[in-house]
């Protein structure tokens, strides 16, 4: 996709640091997605058939059958192409937030390294440090420059994903709103598989070759159809079933892995609380250390900087779960996220 292809994004507003929330992006996505509005137009041009092939009092049984099986499954194809774009989009945003606010944590790693450094250098000079303690410091402080310096570079390429997914050009500057806070997975693998091989594009066409198949077994079974069209019919049909239940089997197996995928995501998120909560309690115990003279600032501000950390890792927690989740939805031909709604 070229650049000068995308449309700049409308609805920001004109400031210093623009902001959009997924509801928003999702909104532009499905009005600007080209692979989502190619799925809109085929599905109208199946309806088209149809209503031409329905008019003409000519048409035959078979290809009415198949134009009708075509419409329907171009219904469901939109339907799981919202679910893809919905995951498309959710993990572009979610990379490119995670960038952002990954970028305000290593700020505050600089500055700490920056004052550990100076506080080297000064116990360096009184023979309280060694060579090798200033070395380390040094080289403490290059990494995390270096850090930042990848970041900018790496936030570029995350906003040119996220265009892409949004079919729109973004704001320089452009700030993303976290992601709301996620719950629990709401069902279960056997609830999630209940009526699947009606929601999934592949499972549809599947059966509709078997009923297609055994529609072409009926109208060869009678006395003037030669023996052998209705011997390739009934092959035709073993085949099919054949098929459908190989595609059937493979995506069982494919949503029983996304499940357990989700699952893990929602377990990393309650260890990632857990480890907030635990950095909490470790800084507010700094802070008393610190108002009783007990230890350094230089100490505070590690733990401060370990809470920032800590706050990181609970948002990438967050949003490998919303991932995971929409993954899950995209096998199980359903949305999981709750973001679908938006937009309809």
């Amino acid at each position: 996709m070229k650049r000068l292809a995308i449309p700049l994004l409308l609805g920001l507003p004109a400031l210093a640091q623009p902001a959009l929330d997924f509801p928003g992006a999702w909104e532009v996505a499905l009005g600007q997605n080209p692979g989502y509005r190619n799925a809109l137009i085929s599905r109208e041009s199946a309806a088209a058939e149809l209503r031409a092939l329905e008019a003409d009092p000519g048409t035959l049984v078979l290809p009415l059958t198949q134009a009708r099986q075509a419409l329907a499954l171009a219904e469901v194809a939109v339907a799981q192409r919202r679910l893809s774009l919905l995951q498309e989009v959710l993990a572009a945003y979610a990379a490119l937030l995670e960038a952002q606010e990954r970028e305000g944590v290593l700020r505050a790693q600089r500055a700490l390294a920056e004052r550990n450094l100076a506080v080297v250098r000064a116990r360096k000079e009184v023979g309280n440090a060694t060579e090798l303690d200033l070395v380390r410091a040094e080289a403490e402080l290059r990494a995390v420059a270096l850090a930042l310096e990848g970041l900018a570079a790496q936030r570029l390429a995350l906003k040119r994903t996220l265009e892409a997914a949004l079919g729109a050009g973004l704001p320089p500057g452009v700030r993303l709103a976290p992601l709301p806070e996620p719950g629990p997975p709401g069902l279960s693998l056997e609830e999630l598989a209940l009526g699947l091989e009606e929601r999934l594009p592949a499972l549809v066409e599947a059966r509709q070759a078997v009923a297609l198949a055994e529609l072409q077994v009926r109208l060869a079974d009678n006395d003037y159809t030669p023996r052998l069209a209705l011997e390739r019919a009934r092959a035709g049909l073993e085949a099919a079933r054949g098929s459908w239940a190989n595609l059937r089997a493979q995506a069982l197996s494919g949503l029983e892995a996304a499940h357990a995928q989700a699952q893990a995501a929602w377990n990393g998120v309650q260890t990632a609380r857990e480890g907030l909560a635990n950095q909490e309690r470790a800084l507010a115990v700094a802070r008393s250390a610190f108002a009783a003279g007990t230890v350094s600032r230089l100490e505070l501000e590690r733990e401060e900087v370990a809470l920032l950390q800590a706050r990181q890792a609970l948002l990438e927690a967050h949003n490998a779960y919303w991932r995971a989740l929409a993954a899950l939805g995209v096998a199980a031909g359903r949305d999981l996220t709750g973001f679908l709604e938006v937009g309809r």
